[in-house]
Order: C-alpha cells, then sequence, then structure tokens
C-alpha cells in the first residue's frame, strides 16, 4: 500500500482538529520532558481537564512554545466541539491487533485506534506532529487518564534516543532503581511502599528511559491501587481522585496535587530490580541476570506499546547491558522494602 491513503486521512484529520479548536478555542500546554518541549493544543477543555493532571508536574514556564517545539499534537474530542471526525477508511478487517490499522502504517505515518480506550491516534514521523481524538471526553476510561498520550510519546521517543517502559522507579537525586515486572509481581506495591521514605517516586506503571547514559525521567506523576493494596496504603488511598468508583476500576492518586514532595523528575539510573513476592516477611535482593530481567521488562513494555518492535527492544537489550540487574524479593513487612533499594544504593552487597 502507498503512503497516499496513510497522508490523506491525516490531513483530514488535522482539518478536523484545527476547526475544532477554532469553535471551541485553543488551550495550549507545554510539557518539559527529558530537556524537550512537547506541545499539547486542547480544542476546548473537555479533554485538557481529564488528561492533564497526570502531566501537570511537567508544565513548562513557556506556555505557548514560544522557544520552539519537538513535538506538536492537536487534541480533540467531538462531543464538546461538535466537529465530527472523517469517516474512517478503511474496512473492518484491517483493523489489526492492539488497533494497528492495516495499510496506514507507513515508514513515516502512525495510524492507531486503542480498543477499550475509543481512541485515535495518529503520528506523522517527518513533521513531528500528532493527533489525539476521542468521541466524548467524558467517556475516556480512568485507567487512559492516569497515562495518556503513552502510545503517541512513544513513536515520538524513537526518534530521539529516548524510551517509554512499563515499569516502577524510585530513586534519589545522585541516582535509583527500575523495578520490573508482570502484573501481580509487586512492583507497584514495592514503589508504593517507598513513599514517606527518602526516596522519591517516579512512577508505577510507565516511565521515560534515557539509554545511554541511562537515566529515568518521571513521566506521569499518577499510582494506582487495587482493592486488596487499598487496604495496605490507606493513607494514600483516601487521597484518590476517584473515591466514588466502580468496584472492578483502581483507586488513582495524582501525586502531584496529593504528595507533590514525593516526586522526582529524573535520576541517573543505577540498578534494574525484578520484583517478585514471596510471602515471607523480609525484603531481599539478590542477583539475577540480565536476560531474567529482559523477559521482565520487554514483553509487557512492547505488548502495551502498539508498533514498538526492534527499534524498542534493542533500546531495553542496550540498557541492560549497561544496568545491573537484580531480583527484589519484596516481603510483608512494607517497611523492609525502601530499606533493602536504599541499602543497595548506598553499597550494600546483594545475597
Amino acid at each position: 500500500m502507498t503512503a497516499e491513503p496513510a497522508a490523506a486521512f491525516h490531513a483530514a484529520m488535522r482539518e478536523r482538529a484545527l476547526e475544532a479548536g477554532v469553535r471551541s478555542g485553543v488551550r495550549t500546554r507545554v510539557l518539559l520532558l527529558a530537556g524537550r518541549r512537547v506541545r499539547l493544543s486542547f480544542a476546548g477543555s473537555a479533554l485538557e481537564s481529564r488528561l492533564m493532571p497526570a502531566l501537570s508536574h511537567l508544565a513548562s514556564l513557556d506556555p505557548d512554545g514560544a522557544g520552539g517545539t519537538d513535538l506538536d499534537v492537536l487534541v480533540f474530542d467531538s462531543a464538546s466541539t461538535r466537529v465530527q471526525a472523517p469517516p474512517p477508511p478503511w474496512a473492518p478487517e484491517q483493523m489489526g491487533p492492539r488497533g494497528v490499522i492495516d495499510g496506514f502504517n507507513t515508514p513515516r505515518f502512525r495510524t492507531v485506534y486503542q480498543p477499550g480506550a475509543d481512541v485515535l491516534l495518529l503520528y506523522d514521523r517527518e513533521s513531528a506532529q500528532g493527533v489525539y481524538w476521542a468521541p466524548d471526553a467524558q467517556r475516556v476510561p480512568f485507567w487512559e487518564t492516569s497515562f495518556p498520550f503513552r502510545t503517541l510519546l512513544q513513536w515520538w521517543a524513537e526518534g530521539c534516543g529516548l524510551q517509554l517502559a512499563h515499569a516502577a522507579a524510585v530513586g534519589l537525586d545522585g541516582g535509583g532503581v527500575l523495578i520490573t515486572g508482570p502484573g501481580g509481581s509487586g512492583k507497584t506495591t514495592a514503589a508504593l511502599a517507598c513513599l514517606g521514605s527518602r526516596l522519591r517516586y517516579a512512577g508505577d506503571d510507565f516511565i521515560l528511559l534515557e539509554t545511554g547514559p541511562p537515566r529515568v525521567h518521571c513521566l506521569y506523576n499518577t499510582a494506582k491501587l487495587t482493592r486488596e493494596t487499598e487496604a495496605w496504603f490507606p493513607h494514600q488511598a483516601a487521597m484518590a481522585v476517584n473515591r466514588h468508583r466502580p468496584e472492578e476500576e483502581k483507586a488513582v492518586l495524582m501525586l502531584a496535587q496529593s504528595m507533590p514532595h514525593a516526586l522526582i523528575g529524573d535520576f541517573p539510573l543505577q540498578y534494574l530490580l525484578v520484583a517478585r513476592v514471596t510471602g515471607k516477611r523480609e525484603t531481599r535482593i539478590v542477583r539475577c541476570g540480565g536476560g531474567e530481567a529482559l523477559r521482565a521488562l520487554a514483553p509487557t513494555t512492547l505488548f502495551q506499546l502498539p508498533l514498538s518492535g526492534k527499534a524498542a527492544m534493542d533500546g531495553l537489550a542496550e540498557l541492560l547491558r549497561r544496568v545491573p540487574a537484580f531480583r527484589l524479593e519484596a516481603g510483608t513487612d512494607l517497611a523492609g522494602i525502601p530499606r533493602a533499594i536504599l541499602g543497595l544504593l548506598e553499597g550494600e552487597e546483594p545475597a
């Protein structure tokens, strides 16, 4: 398939986004991310109020991007702006796994419809311009508001020596750790257990990595608790922004609002920890191989970021060649988790 259908659809979506901005007014927010400027141009306030809280800690003092930008994204929904997206020019059978539209992804253009979130994402790699569209801002699900724009940001990051990773991260100004593992492995619990300690928080779901020299950047200031972990962290659970939520919905914290002192913007990455719940009281940090760490980090990251393939895998593999990996055997004494991590950062020998 030639690039023309993708180019034509991207141009049509940009026209609709610009029309929505004319009708509803444009609200511009510029983020500072790993030394780069990302400009989000919201048509009206509906999506801004839903998507910006998770990113508020990144807000630039240059709100209009007058100093130049590295990525520009037009953001609109149809319900609040009364501007409809153009009809999709693809057949239903062209919708592939994870919403990748067959025939509308080329070396230049990326086109993905996020099932579940009901969000359409477009990115032009040549111009570093994107479009984010939802039919109705009020129907964007809670989990999308906790890590908005992640797929768009990954597409952009690939050309900047950056990589999103599905992991937690805590550290100090002098260095810190990335905590990874599949769902239920304890990485979120480990990160939340560090709140209130000397360690500061850089994320529990998606973070941004520089792969050389390795550095962690806080991308979202959110934390999420399941019904089970709410009982372990009652103080944090009381700060949830969605206290009146359905039973199946996780509690979402916006730490820039509730615990801004707990956040850290970035730090050198010293170690990667593969989380594992043991059921024992004490927390231990033990040696493990880079292969185990890559198997814990790469599949969960790549699965959740459509069209992040070989480049992302190579970036994560390179990271693990530079950063020692250990297993974090998390205990039931939650205070022992930050103690063990601080001990590692301060030079204690792992088991």
